[in-house]
């Protein structure tokens, strides 16, 4: 492993780490980063290290705002910059000499689950993907989440702190994690609390229990699901929670072969915790079978 940094397109500098196999290489490299605020030391090292066995690299980050990487009002989630950052990554890899810039696989989970199929729609570079427990809609995640009072009382704050934003003030936060269950903001889920709760302090250096109320707005208005049907011929994974399949699989339907989906057990968290052994394993097998094959 050794440390990294590059720069976003406007400047700000997104830093992380490449793992790399034995060997001199060229090597297929997957790059990677987590979810809605998200960090690079949650779960993606271990599945780089299975990557690494399989002969294939990984180059994951820090979204900007959050962890290593700049960037400004810290703890907001940026959607559309977050998706050209993605395409600056497959670039920056493109440029190390020891890994391989025609064999590019992509990894996202959660929120970054939705940018890669975006970012495998529309960047050709990009020769296999797969989109973990993606966060698929945010239409639909809106209505999952919130009772329709609530609804209109959140987006009543958002208006309310953009208009704070636009006087000079500093912007509205909220909580990433609570230990309530049931507190809507940070998502009505068990599953979530599990999982921030077996979150090591390690996992938990810089990590910081808030997210900007703007954050909210953009995952709610994210609608990454319609690129899905824009994704072939690029071979796609799509790995779907149990919890969630009656929601994902719709979606996965509009997708043209190549592709495959494999079901976990539980929730959306569940692929980071009981379940890591099957997602992970089908995530090593999906880049072994199609960043394999030296195009040269």
């Amino acid at each position: 492993m050794r440390n990294i940094e590059f720069l976003a397109d406007d400047g700000i500098p997104l830093r992380g780490w490449v793992v790399t196999p034995d060997g001199p290489g060229p090597h297929p490299v997957v790059v990677m980063t987590h979810g809605a605020g998200g960090y690079k030391e949650w779960h993606l090292p271990a599945l780089a290290s299975m990557l690494r066995e399989a002969g294939i690299a990984s180059l994951g980050y820090d979204h900007r705002n959050f962890g290593d990487s700049g960037g400004e009002p810290r703890c907001e989630i940026a959607a559309g910059k977050q998706i050209e950052d993605y395409r600056t990554a497959i670039t920056f890899a493109q440029t190390q000499a020891d890994l391989d810039p025609n064999r590019i696989g992509v990894f996202g989970t959660s929120f970054s689950g939705g940018h890669v199929l975006v970012v495998a729609a529309i960047d050709r570079r990009v020769r296999c993907v797969v989109a973990q427990v993606p966060w698929i809609s945010g239409s639909l995640g809106m209505v999952s989440q919130f009772h329709p009072e609530e609804a209109v009382a959140m987006r009543a704050r958002w208006d309310e702190d953009r208009r704070d934003r636009a006087a000079g003030k500093p912007p509205q936060m909220v909580p990433h994690y609570v230990s309530d269950p049931d507190n809507p903001i940070a998502g009505r889920s068990v599953n979530r609390v599990k999982f921030f709760q077996r979150l090591t302090d390690a996992e938990k250096r810089n990590w910081t229990n808030q997210l900007t109320l703007r954050s909210m707005e953009q995952l709610y208005q994210y609608e990454a699901g319609h690129f899905v049907r824009l994704i072939s011929p690029t071979p796609l994974l799509m790995i779907v929670s149990h919890e969630e399949a009656q929601l994902m699989l719709p979606w996965y339907e509009q997708a043209m072969e190549p592709k495959q989906v494999v079901l976990t057990r539980g929730g959306h968290y569940d692929p980071y915790m009981d379940e890591f052994p099957k997602a992970a394993g089908a995530t090593r097998e999906w880049f072994s079978r199609w960043l394999a094959n030296d195009p040269r």
